[in-house]
């Protein structure tokens, strides 16, 4: 259950509770310490504990095994499976293939960076353009997941493949802004749910799983930037550099809606999740738009995300405790929405390029990643996931 659970990105704090819950159910008295990438169990009377160490795989979003494996931890928790039952269960889910097919994860990445680059102030032909592009990125994913010696360098790979072919296409077309639709095509792989669950796990004194949590999402923007400013450091030294327009074409209601069926499709895809779960998907990108948009329009952009995270924290929460299902399956697609990560990258862009230019879109990062938790921390005071959530 240990390793199910952070295979599938659990926070610290729902993770040790699940395993004492678990533990307290089969009757083993027992302490347990997470970690982003290990798990502390201690067994036994205080003072005669034996403690495992638990090596646990790197986490990645995966809805549909997050569900299922809540489901074994419920059954257990309500006598319904023992052990070997339950253990057996586990490993059906954690052996079971995605659900869908590499290319369709191809197909994902380019409708996510179509509808964000829509989201992002993009014209219609740009949303095309970083279509292309973002199929291209999720070919790089499709092969770091394939070979595991390029998985380490995914990220810096797919920020200069970006990078050229956003400013290739900047040859062929004037109006467009080849920053936003590289942007756009690296947002499935930005952590911005790193950011936001590492700052919370802080706030909840996980001070060494915040801390990994956060170092990791460091490393992953730090690759994605170095591989788009090196993208950009080719064509400039060869005097490729396209002289592009940014067209000033405002965000239509039509846009809105076809991005948010776009990134509809690409998060159902990216994060794994059941079919049957399409229309959860839909009403929290739904929810977080225009929480997004409410939050803007009544205390700012920046401050405006806290009033977001708490729509979308309600929302995830009320439904965790309408169907008892885990509250990550509405929060995680709202949350994409209202991602951090983008700003992270810029800001790391811009300190690469000049010194001082990166380090207010930096701390602006900090700011609305904190926004974000304190959206989460009410909304959870306010309307915990689960009944004895706040025992």
């Amino acid at each position: 259950m240990a390793a199910a659970l952070s295979r599938y990105g659990e926070t610290a704090d729902d993770l040790e509770w699940g395993l004492r819950d678990c533990a307290r159910r089969l009757g083993i008295d027992a302490e347990f310490f997470a970690t982003p990438t290990a798990v502390f169990a201690s067994f036994g009377p205080s003072g005669r504990q034996q403690t495992v160490l638990l090596r646990t795989r790197e986490a990645r979003i995966d809805l549909q095994g997050l569900s299922m494996v809540h489901e074994v931890l419920r059954g257990v928790r309500e006598g319904r499976l023992t052990a070997e039952q339950a253990l057996a269960e586990l490993n059906l889910v954690t052996s079971a293939p995605p659900r869908f097919p590499w290319y369709m994860g191809v197909f994902g990445s380019g409708l996510g960076a179509a509808s964000f680059d829509l989201l992002l102030g993009g014209t219609w032909l740009e949303a095309g353009i970083a279509a292309t592009v973002g199929v291209a990125v999720g070919v790089l994913i499709a092969l770091g997941r394939r070979f595991a010696r390029l998985a380490r360098l995914t990220e810096l790979l797919a920020g200069l493949a970006a990078s050229l072919l956003a400013l290739g296409w900047g040859h062929l077309v004037n109006d467009m802004s080849p920053a936003t639709v590289v942007l756009a095509s690296l947002i499935l792989l930005l952590p911005g749910l790193g950011i936001t669950l590492g700052v919370a796990e802080l706030a909840s004194r996980q001070l060494a799983a915040g801390s990994a949590r956060l170092a990791g999402a460091t490393v992953t923007l730090l690759s994605l930037s170095i591989g788009s400013f090196l993208g950009t450091s080719i064509l400039r030294e060869l005097d490729l550099m396209p002289h592009t327009h940014i067209p000033d074409v405002p965000t239509t209601p039509a846009m809105l809606v076809v991005a948010a069926a776009l990134s509809t499709v690409a998060l159902l895809i990216s994060t794994n999740a059941r079919i049957r779960d399409a229309w959860l998907v839909a009403v929290s990108v739904g929810i977080a738009l225009v929480g997004a948009r409410f939050g803007a329009w009544l205390v700012g952009a920046t401050l405006g995300v806290a009033v977001a995270s708490l729509i979308v924290g309600l929302w995830s929460n009320g439904y965790a405790r309408l169907s008892r299902r885990p509250a990550a399956l509405a929060l995680i697609p709202g949350l994409a929405v209202l991602v951090p990560g983008s700003l992270g990258y810029r800001g790391i862009s811009a300190f690469l390029r000049t010194s001082t230019g990166g380090l207010e879109v930096l701390g602006a990062v900090l700011v609305i990643a904190a926004g974000l938790v304190v959206g989460l921390l009410v909304a959870d005071a306010t309307l915990a996931p689960r009944p004895d959530a706040g025992d």
